[in-house]
């Protein structure tokens, strides 16, 4: 009887000290990567180091379990899916050894991104460049000898590889350099002076050929380099920790080119021509579908396929005038259009990477429904085949009535193809098994390979076999030395695991399922699952640094579970025994914080926050809220009660015992610093100075109604002070209505959606006709923004809603409007300070990260550094619970290291929350933009010290 995945759960946590979970969701969550396949493994282990693998090793060695090596799930052949014990080394094995002039080490589950960030700090790089570079960890690339768009010139991962450390099947640790059992290397010289010949004649005929394992890499030296061997197996012969990485001096010169050719067949011609010309490292052409997918108007209409070269060269003048040569070259032999003459310039750079991303990922966005799939985009075959290749497969693809998007790096014979199907129906998937046969066959046909740089994984294995016939026998006797028992990621290279379909596809959801009965919030034309289902799995939801923040709680946790992809995954994918209201939904649900960058940056555009929402609420409504969820969910009711006896309450939170008690009784931390109440709200200010009342005023005037947030109200009533301050300023007719209150995005944000829905109700009753009256509605809380400008349309489904939606702005906004008309008014007072200034969560996902900057450079004197490090870590008020706050200082450690230099002596931001955190952590004063601004205006007098 084979062993239940909670039996061997239970035997592994006396073995290993990392993470091993076994429940169904967590499972589901590991069961994809951006294949369209779906192996749930038996349980998933997030070891702590090396020594904790080695003995998961031995026990599984011993046992006879299946390992599956992991990275970041990027893969697009599912290599690293596994019915076994799937092995996350993403999160713990992050090191990045001392760069020691060319040669670096790296740990496996270190991202691309990451280690060419340190590495140009010393004015190096790592050449290999893959698509997924923000997310793709390094064991990845290595176990799939990864390369990208410049492969032509900078080759693969193997090329760059100087040796590998890790562990055997049976728990022995290797390294190449030095170490590996000598009976090991004794039977692989054995095997390959028995079949040199053999493997001498079936050498790869291309360049990026990689089906099946490397043996002709040990052919060309005396001693077996099974670094070679080892880069590209896909983990089925080792499981590799580290690796010493070969780092070259950043380019001297770089440049980029962009053609614009009528016809896709045309563009390929310029194969031929630009093959032999010097500096070229990379050339992708990008068929008329990418191209209507992007976001960018750089092309003209008549444009049906865009070349884009990349150049190299010693300096900048060298790269360009390269360039100007290929150009010149290509415009003598084919009629094409010069979209982009040879640049170094950065921006232009940028902008042409920028066209080329959205032209890929604008595929992404179709969401649920068809979609590109990958599962015959690996193809190359010889430069001088690649249009024969792409016409044969066109015919096919008409022939199925089928569409697809053609990305070809020209100088290699790489060509991806992307045919988009429906994998959730029936009728589609029937299209797939045949389509792939005939395009792999194909390649074969002409010379090529089924697999040149994404991996063989489960996609391709089926095709291994007629591929690599005459070798097979080599390959099994290959994998018997190194794993005789076949517990390392079976399954792939060698043939399907015989136990499942050659190709696991995803189980196909109905479009509401058990799981959604009755949704909480409103989805409409749509439902829970089928927002899930726009997610395609391809992991760039995984960046640990860089510009995308997507999810503060991944980037500092580097757990699966915080991952946008994995909320998604638990919807559209788990088994309906795991219910929306469940525990474990629960539990996953609490990674998310609302900040919304991942609905902001998400290519495919899932609305991830808006699932997690849905599954508090169901939780909440079934459960309600646990004791320490309670008092912050509840946060703008009880300062709403709290002001009224705000000298006692005040006193109480500068009490050590009182803050004990509620730290015990509510979770509200005590080491937070705590802002003071106040006994006259902003709002009451606002009466006894005729703000509530409304007035009649000449026709033209620009009238302003201002909502006023809970902090503002309670805490820190200069902000509402500036702000109307500034408004009247520049001419506006600033009107506060009386009938309003919190935005109600706490309770949405803890699963309260009643509660929500009732403040929703209240203000769109006080907002709505004022905007018939033609006042805008202004807020200074990004958070409230975002609470009547998008989040209430998911509470309230009338005209109402709608009208006060798209009125609403932030008060930055106004201002910026002004700027960009020439009719802001300049400040009158010097302020010589160092300001940072931190671009909130909530800021970015409104579209107005540059707004406040712009306009604080207007103060005279006033030095401004803008922060965009990531998230602050406060999020609302999850950063002020006790079991938060040290994860919540991790996750704003980017945003604190930045303000925390001693030539920013203030800070600055929108967010109250963010403001919070940034004086608790560095003890610099942080005001609201429209503070500093008032001040500058001479309006407001503010007590820097205090």
């Amino acid at each position: 009887m084979p062993i239940l995945p909670e039996q061997l759960a239970d035997e592994l946590r006396g073995v290993v000290r990392g993470r091993v979970t076994a429940d169904e969701l967590t499972r589901g969550l590991y069961a994809t990567d951006a294949s369209p396949f779906y192996i749930r493994p038996s349980l998933v282990v997030v070891p702590e180091d090396e020594d904790d693998l080695r003995e998961l090793l031995r026990y599984a060695y011993e046992h006879g379990v299946p390992i599956v090596p992991r990275g970041a799930g990027t893969g697009l052949a599912g290599e690293s899916l596994g019915s076994g014990i799937l092995v996350d080394l993403s999160t713990n094995f992050r090191s990045i050894g001392p760069i020691e002039n060319d040669r670096v080490t790296v740990a496996a589950g270190v991202t691309l991104a990451e280690l060419n960030l340190r590495l140009a700090s010393r004015g190096r790089r790592f050449l290999p460049d893959p698509e997924s570079r923000a997310t793709c960890t390094l064991g990845g690339m290595i176990a799939t000898n990864a390369s990208g768009g410049t492969s032509f010139g900078h080759g693969t991962t193997r090329d760059h590889v100087l040796s590998l450390q890790g562990l055997l099947d049976d728990g022995q640790r290797f390294d190449t350099s030095d170490f590996i059992p000598p009976e090991r290397i004794s039977a692989l010289r054995a095997l390959i002076l028995e079949n040199r010949e053999l493997i001498e004649s079936q050498r790869p005929r291309l360049r990026f050929d990689r089906c099946g394992y490397a043996l002709h890499e040990l052919l060309t030296v005396d001693a077996l380099d099974v670094t070679k061997l080892l880069v590209g197996s896909e983990g089925t012969l080792a499981v590799v920790t580290s690796a010493v990485l070969q780092t070259v001096p950043l380019a001297g010169g770089t440049a980029i080119l962009a053609l614009g050719f009528s016809t896709l067949d045309d563009a390929l011609q310029a194969g031929p021509i630009l093959r032999g010309l010097p500096g070229l490292i990379g050339c992708d052409v990008l068929d008329q579908r990418l191209l209507s997918m992007a976001k960018h108007t750089l092309i003209p209409a008549s444009v049906g396929a865009m070349l884009i070269g990349q150049i190299e060269g010693e300096t900048m003048a060298e790269a360009r005038a390269l360039g100007q040569k290929a150009v010149a070259a290509v415009r003598d032999s084919i009629k094409c259009v010069e979209i982009q003459e040879p640049t170094c310039d950065p921006e232009e750079i940028r902008r042409i990477h920028s066209f080329r991303e959205s032209a890929v990922t604008g595929l992404y966005a179709l969401g649920q429904g068809r979609r590109p799939e990958a599962f015959v985009e690996d193809v190359a075959v010889p430069e001088h085949l690649i249009a024969e290749y792409v016409a044969k497969v066109q015919e096919r693809l008409r022939s199925d009535g089928v569409n697809a998007s053609f990305l070809i790096h020209l100088l290699t014979g790489q060509v991806h193809t992307r045919p988009i199907l429906d994998i959730n129906d029936p009728q589609d998937r029937e299209i797939m098994w045949p389509l792939a046969d005939f395009v792999h066959n194909l390649a074969m046909d002409l010379a090529g390979t089924i697999s040149s740089q994404h991996g063989v994984g489960i996609a391709r294995t089926p095709w291994v076999e007629k591929q690599r016939a005459a070798l097979m026998p080599v390959f099994r006797e290959l994998k018997r030395i190194f794993d005789p028992k076949s517990i390392l990621n079976p399954g792939k290279i060698l043939g399907p695991d015989p136990s499942r379909p050659a190709w696991p596809m995803m189980p196909i959801r109905t479009a509401d399922g058990k799981l959604y009965p009755s949704p909480l919030l409103l989805w409409e034309n749509s439902s829970p699952h089928r927002e899930a289902s726009k997610c395609n799995g391809c992991g760039d939801c995984r960046p640990r640094s860089g510009a995308h923040r997507m999810c503060p709680i991944f980037r500092a946790t580097g757990i699966e579970q915080a991952t946008p992809r994995a909320k998604a995954n638990a919807i559209r994918l788990t088994d309906p025994s795991v219910e929306l209201a469940s525990e474990e939904m629960s539990e996953l649900s609490k990674y998310c914080v609302n900040c919304k960058m991942c609905r902001q940056e998400c290519k495919a555009h899932v609305n991830i926050p808006k699932l997690m929402l849905e599954a508090k609420a169901a939780h909440y409504e079934e459960s309600g809220f646990r004791r320490h969820e309670w008092m912050l969910a509840r946060t703008e009711s009880l300062i709403r009660l709290a002001s009224q006896f705000s000298w006692t309450i005040n006193t109480l939170l500068r009490f050590r015992p009182s803050r004990w008690m509620i730290e015990k009784f509510f979770g509200l931390s005590r080491h937070r610093n705590l802002p003071r109440l106040t006994h006259r709200t902003f709002l009451r200010r606002a009466w006894w100075s005729g703000l509530t009342r409304l007035s009649t005023v000449p026709p033209g005037t620009k009238k302003i109604a201002y909502f006023v947030d809970v902090f503002t109200n309670y805490c820190d009533t200069s902000i509402g002070e500036a702000t109307v301050a500034v408004l009247k300023h520049h001419g506006f007719e600033v009107h506060v209505p009386w009938r309003q209150r919190g935005s109600g995005m706490t309770p949405l944000t803890y699963g309260d959606v009643e509660s929500a829905r009732d403040s929703a109700r209240y203000n769109i009753r006080a907002l709505a006709e004022l905007v018939r009256d033609g006042y805008r509605i202004v807020c200074t809380e990004p958070a409230a923004t975002l609470a009547l400008s998008q989040d209430y349309r998911d509470l309230l489904d009338d005209a109402d809603t709608i009208l006060v939606a798209e009125n609403t702005v932030d008060v930055m906004t106004i201002l910026n409007e002004l700027h960009e008309h020439g009719q802001l008014k300049p400040t009158t007072r010097e302020l010589p300070v160092g300001i940072g200034h931190h671009v909130p969560c909530h800021v970015k996902a409104l579209g107005g990260e540059r707004r406040s900057p712009e306009l604080l450079k207007q103060i005279k004197g006033m030095q401004i550094e803008t922060i965009d490090a990531g998230c602050s870590g406060m999020a609302g008020t999850w950063g002020l619970a006790e079991r938060n706050r040290m994860l919540s200082f991790e996750v704003g450690a980017d945003m604190i290291a930045a303000l925390d230099r001693p030539k920013l002596l203030f800070g600055s931001t929108e967010c109250s929350a963010c403001r919070l955190q940034m004086q608790d952590t560095t003890g610099k004063r942080t005001l609201h933009p429209i503070q500093w601004l008032a001040i500058a205006y001479g309006l407001i007098d503010i007590d820097l010290e205090a």
